[in-house]
């Protein structure tokens, strides 16, 4: 298995949700790569936030959605925060990075469309 270092920040770093808007419990910045269009590898960070509503149904993150709501901010002295924050942190997934809806994106904004 490869590890992978993941940074969490909780409390008052924590963004809004980018899917739904509605505060984040966590912000985690995850690495990320993907090929691009020439065969190279590019590898960098993405964040990921824990949202209490867009997450509440995945497996690894409702335990941790729980957790939040009976004890209110992240406690890394806690045994068993630690141990639903490696779970969550451990499958949290980053979307492959789709470079026709990017470059799409791009091209909307150049338009004055977004």
């Amino acid at each position: 298995m490869t590890r992978r270092q993941i940074d969490v920040m909780s409390s008052d770093d924590v963004p809004e949700c980018p899917r739904c808007g509605k505060e984040g419990l966590l912000y985690a910045r995850v690495p990320h790569g993907w090929v691009n269009a020439a065969g190279e590898r590019v590898d960098g960070y993405t964040g990921v936030v824990l949202c209490a509503d867009c997450d509440a149904n995945a497996t690894h993150s409702g335990p941790l959605i729980t957790w939040f709501h009976v004890n209110g901010e992240a406690d890394d002295e806690d045994p068993e925060f630690v141990r639903l924050l490696i779970a969550w942190a451990t499958h949290v997934f980053v979307p492959m990075l789709d470079e026709q809806a990017l470059e799409d994106e791009i091209e909307q904004w150049r338009r004055g469309e977004l």
